[in-house]
């Protein structure tokens, strides 16, 4: 038998995940991101509300500031970044190679 690793906690997600989840990455620049990465962006987030089909509109969203790929909260600073834990971000391993570019 083989032992699990890797994320086995399920993530606490304070807002409808299936919505549009905006972030402002640059003043005024806004991006469409993924529940994962919305719930941990240390900047302005908005969520598309299509209750009523016929007046959707963007509301601004205050809710907790989680760290990545955890259920621990934390302070905002509003650095417009995702916040990680001191091991880094989860997503880069490995070298990249000459021909990979950024």
């Amino acid at each position: 038998m083989s032992e699990k690793r890797g994320n086995t906690v399920k993530l606490v997600y304070d807002f409808n995940e299936a919505r549009c989840c905006e972030i402002e990455y640059k003043p005024g620049k806004w991006i469409r991101t993924t529940a994962r990465d919305f719930r941990s962006f240390d900047g302005n987030r908005r969520i598309l509300n299509v209750d009523n089909p016929d007046n959707a509109f963007y509301e601004q969203y205050d809710g907790p500031l989680y760290l990545f790929g955890t259920n621990k909260k934390t302070n905002k600073t509003n650095t417009h970044q995702i916040q990680f834990t001191e091991a880094g971000d989860p997503r880069n391993f490995g070298q990249r190679r000459k021909h990979e570019y950024l």
